[in-house]
C-alpha cells in the first residue's frame, strides 16, 4: 500500500485513488458502480461485511497491513455475495525481530477562524517474537482526533469534534512443523459529537454518533504429508451504532438558504440503537498439484454464517416550514397541532411528518456456501480458472449455482504482454437492513400549499400528496412491506477483459473493460407505480455498469513511482431510489444514474525525488490528484416530490478536482530513523462543492451550492525504528 495517498492513516481514503472506486456524497466507497452492500469485505480471509448496510466499518492502522487487494471483476468461485467485487484486507504478522514504529505523535494545525488543532492521528505498532522460530505477535494501536471546522458558521459553533480508537492484536504459533494457528482480535470505537455539521445543519440539529466494531477470529492450517492443506476458521464480528440528539426540542426544517444561514433548527429527530452480528465458520481444502494435460491446483471450500440484526428507533415529528417562516426577528416554531397530533390553523408548514413504531425487533438469517475451483496451467503461457459456487440462505431459500470462468494468456517469453478475461454469475447477499425496514415504524405526512387568493396573495391550505386541495389535513401514511416468499436473489452477469503491456523505460500500460448486468435487484417501490407511501420490497431493479480504464505506471530507483489512470464509466439503473422512513421523498421508482455515477474520472499519485536543497539535502515530493465529473443529485419540491421536468440525473455537482502536494524528508536522530512530511491538501484552493440545495420553488428556481474549506496544511512525523 503506497504512502503517497493523502490522509494515508486511513485505508478508506487510499481506496479513492484506485480506478473504479468512487466516494458518494456521504463518503462511502462504491466499487465498480455497485451499491456499498454489494462489495464483499474480507479481513484475513473472514467475511466482515457489515450485515445491514455493507459499509466499511472495520478499520485498522495502515501500519498493520500486509496488502490490500481490490478485485472488481473476474472473482474466483471462492468469493460470492458481492456483485461489486472483493476488497481483501490482509494484515501482517511479526517475525523473529522486535519492531516498534510510531507515526503522527504530534498534532497538526489549521488556520480557520484562528489557529487550532486540525488533526492528531497517533499510531504505535509493535511486533516481534514471543518464542523465536515458534510464536509471534503484532499489536497495532492507532487513534484519531479531528477538529472539523465549517468556515461559514460562527466561530463559537463551527467545530465538529471526532475521535476514534482502533487496536488490532494478532498472535500466530507453529504448534508443529505442519500445524499453524492464528488468533486475531480487532476493536474499533468511533465518536462524532456533531454528525453532519454544515452551514445548513448547525450543531444543535445534529446527532451524536457513537459506533463500535469487534472482530475476532481463529484460524488453523494443517499441512498433510501428501501435500494437501486444510484450513479451518471460526470468526465473530459485531457492529453497533447509536445516534442521540443534542436535546429534546422539536426538529424544524426551514426553506434552505445559505445566504440567510438557515436550513434546520431545534434538535435532531431520531434516536437510533442498532446491533448487527455475524458468527461464521469456514473450511478450505487445497489439494496437492497433479498433472493432466497441464498442472491442476484444485481447491474446495465451504462457509456457514449465522447473522442477526437488532434495532430500535424512536423518531420525533418534523416540521417543514413555509417560505417566509418564521417572520423576520422571530425564532422558528414547529407546526401547531391538536391533541391528536394533527396540524391545525394557522398552517405554517408545507409538510408535517409524524412517526410511530420502531420498537426493538430482531431478525435472523443463516447463509451456507460451498465452491470448487481449479487453476489449470495448460502451458507456461496459458492459465484457465474454472469454478462453481453454491449459495443458499434462510430468507430466499433457493439453492443458487454460480459458474465462473477466467483465463490469462502471456504472448511472449519475457511476459511483457498479458491478456486476461473472465465471465461469471454472481448473486448478491440478502441485506438485513432492507428486510428489517417494515419493523422500523411508519411515517404519516400532512401536506400544505399556499394556494392563490386573488392576483397578489395566497393562503395556506391542506392538500393531498398530489397537491389537490382538501378541506382538512389529510394523512398520507408511508409504510414498508416485505413478502419473503416472493423474493428472489439478485443476479449479475459480469465479464471483463484486460490487456497489460510493458513499454520501454519500465512503463507499464494496462487497458481494461468491465461490463455488469444485474437483474432482480432488491428495491422498494410503490404498487403500480403510484405516488403514495405504500412501499413493497421487490426484485424490480435492473442495473447496468460499463467501464473502460487506461492506466500507466512507472517505478524507478526502488522507492519512486508515478501512476495515472483515466476511467470512462456509466452506472445506471431502472430504479434509482433507496427509499426509507428517513428520506422524505414521495415518488415511485424512476430510472437514472446512481448517485455515485462519475462518467469521467482521472486519478494519479506518485513519489518523486526532489531537488537537493541546502541543509535539507535529499527530500521526496509526494503528490496525489483527482479530477472527475460531479456527482448527480435530486431536485425536489418543498413537499418532497421530484421537481417536474427534472428527473434523476438532471443536475450534478460541479466538476471535482484536487491536487495534494507534500514533501518528505528521512533523517537519522538519536540513533533512530525518522520521516518528516508536510504539505497541502487541495493546494490550488479549489474548495470543491460539498453540499447542494436542490429544493426548488418560485423563489429558488435552480440549485445552489456550498463550498468546502479548500486548501489545508497537513504534516506528520514517523518513527521508523532502528536502521
Amino acid at each position: 500500500m503506497s504512502t503517497s495517498y493523502p490522509g494515508s492513516h486511513d485505508y478508506r481514503n487510499a481506496l479513492t485513488f484506485i480506478p473504479g472506486v468512487t466516494l458518494d456524497a456521504f463518503g462511502q466507497a462504491h466499487f465498480a458502480g455497485a451499491e456499498v452492500y454489494q462489495t464483499l469485505l474480507l479481513l484475513d480471509g473472514f467475511n466482515v461485511t457489515q450485515p445491514t448496510n455493507g459499509q466499511l466499518a472495520a478499520r485498522t492502522s495502515v501500519e498493520s497491513f500486509r496488502s490490500i487487494e481490490v478485485t472488481p471483476s473476474r472473482e474466483p468461485a471462492e468469493f460470492g455475495k458481492g456483485s461489486g467485487g472483493v476488497l481483501a484486507l490482509n494484515t501482517r504478522m511479526g517475525d523473529d525481530h522486535f519492531h516498534l514504529t510510531s507515526t503522527d505523535f504530534t498534532p497538526g494545525l489549521q488556520d480557520i477562524h484562528g489557529i487550532s488543532i486540525s488533526q492528531w492521528v497517533p499510531v504505535v505498532t509493535m511486533s516481534g517474537p514471543i518464542r523465536k522460530g515458534r510464536t509471534w505477535f503484532i499489536d497495532a494501536l492507532d487513534g484519531e482526533y479531528d477538529n472539523n471546522i465549517t468556515k461559514q458558521l460562527p466561530s463559537s459553533s463551527d467545530a465538529d469534534h471526532v475521535w476514534r480508537v482502533d487496536n488490532l492484536a494478532k498472535l500466530q504459533s507453529n504448534l508443529t512443523t505442519r500445524n499453524i494457528v492464528t488468533v486475531s482480535f480487532l476493536s474499533n470505537y468511533y465518536h462524532d459529537q456533531y454528525t453532519g455539521l454544515s452551514l445548513l445543519q448547525p450543531q444543535p440539529t445534529t446527532p451524536i454518533d457513537a459506533e463500535t466494531a469487534y472482530i475476532g477470529s481463529l484460524k488453523d492450517q494443517y499441512y498433510f504429508r501428501g501435500g494437501a492443506l486444510l484450513e479451518t476458521g471460526f470468526g465473530v464480528d459485531q457492529y453497533s451504532v447509536m445516534l442521540t440528539p443534542q436535546g429534546d426540542a422539536s426538529y424544524i426544517q426551514l426553506v434552505p438558504s445559505p445566504a440567510l444561514n438557515q436550513g434546520s433548527a431545534g434538535n435532531y429527530y431520531l434516536h437510533q440503537n442498532t446491533l448487527a452480528r455475524r458468527v461464521q465458520g469456514l473450511a478450505n481444502l487445497y489439494l496437492p498439484p497433479h498433472q493432466w494435460h497441464g498442472r491442476h491446483d484444485i481447491k474446495f471450500g465451504t462457509d456457514l454464517d449465522r447473522l442477526n440484526y437488532d434495532a430500535q428507533f424512536l423518531r420525533q415529528p418534523i416540521s417543514y416550514l413555509q417560505p417566509g417562516q418564521p417572520p423576520v426577528g422571530q425564532p422558528p416554531e414547529p407546526c401547531l397541532t391538536d391533541a391528536n397530533g394533527v396540524p391545525t390553523t394557522p398552517y405554517t408548514c408545507t409538510r408535517y411528518s409524524a412517526f410511530s413504531g420502531g420498537s426493538s425487533n430482531t431478525i435472523f438469517n443463516t447463509e451456507f456456501s460451498s465452491y470448487v475451483e481449479d487453476r489449470w496451467l495448460i502451458t507456461n503461457r496459458l492459465l484457465i480458472e474454472p469454478g462453481l459456487r453454491l449459495d443458499w440462505d434462510q430468507i430466499i431459500r433457493t439453492p443458487l449455482l454460480a459458474p465462473r470462468l477466467a483465463g490469462t494468456y502471456i504472448f511472449d517469453d519475457e511476459s511483457n504482454t498479458k491478456l486476461s478475461a473472465g465471465i461469471g454469475i454472481i448473486y448478491d447477499n440478502t441485506t438485513l437492513g432492507l428486510i428489517h425496514q417494515p419493523s422500523e415504524g411508519q411515517r404519516v405526512d400532512y401536506f400544505f400549499e399556499c394556494l392563490p387568493l386573488g392576483s397578489t396573495t395566497c393562503t395556506v391550505q391542506p392538500t393531498d400528496e398530489n397537491g389537490n386541495p382538501t378541506a382538512l389535513p389529510t394523512p398520507v401514511p408511508t409504510t414498508f412491506t416485505v413478502n419473503r416468499s416472493a423474493l428472489a436473489a439478485p443476479r449479475y452477469l459480469n465479464w471483463s477483459i484486460g490487456l497489460e503491456k510493458k513499454l520501454p523505460r519500465a512503463i507499464f500500460l494496462k487497458l481494461e473493460f468491465i461490463e455488469k448486468r444485474g437483474v432482480h435487484g432488491f428495491a422498494y417501490n410503490t404498487v403500480n407505480d403510484a405516488t403514495d407511501g405504500a412501499y413493497l420490497l421487490g426484485n424490480g431493479r435492473d442495473d447496468r455498469y460499463d467501464a473502460f480504464t487506461v492506466s500507466l505506471r512507472h517505478t524507478f530507483r526502488q522507492r519512486y513511482e508515478i501512476f495515472g489512470a483515466y476511467t470512462r464509466s456509466r452506472a445506471h439503473t431502472n430504479q434509482v431510489f433507496d427509499f426509507s422512513l428517513d428520506i422524505p421523498l414521495l415518488s415511485p421508482q424512476l430510472p437514472g444514474p446512481y448517485p455515485w455515477d462519475t462518467p469521467n474520472r482521472f486519478v494519479g499519485y506518485g513519489v518523486l525525488p526532489f531537488f537537493k536543497l541546502p541543509i535539507l539535502h535529499k527530500i521526496d515530493l509526494v503528490y496525489s490528484a483527482e479530477v472527475r465529473t460531479g456527482l448527480p443529485f435530486l431536485a425536489t419540491t418543498d413537499q418532497g416530490e421530484i421537481a417536474q421536468g427534472d428527473p434523476p440525473g438532471t443536475f450534478r455537482f460541479p466538476t471535482y478536482y484536487t491536487l495534494n502536494l507534500q514533501f518528505e524528508k528521512r533523517f537519522h536522530a538519536f540513533g533512530r530513523l525518522w520521516a518528516l512530511r508536510g504539505g497541502f491538501d487541495d493546494i490550488t484552493n479549489h474548495a470543491n462543492v460539498v453540499q447542494a440545495n436542490g429544493t426548488l420553488d418560485s423563489t429558488h428556481p435552480s440549485p445552489t451550492f456550498i463550498d468546502g474549506n479548500g486548501r489545508g496544511f497537513t504534516g506528520r512525523i514517523r518513527y521508523l525504528g532502528k536502521q
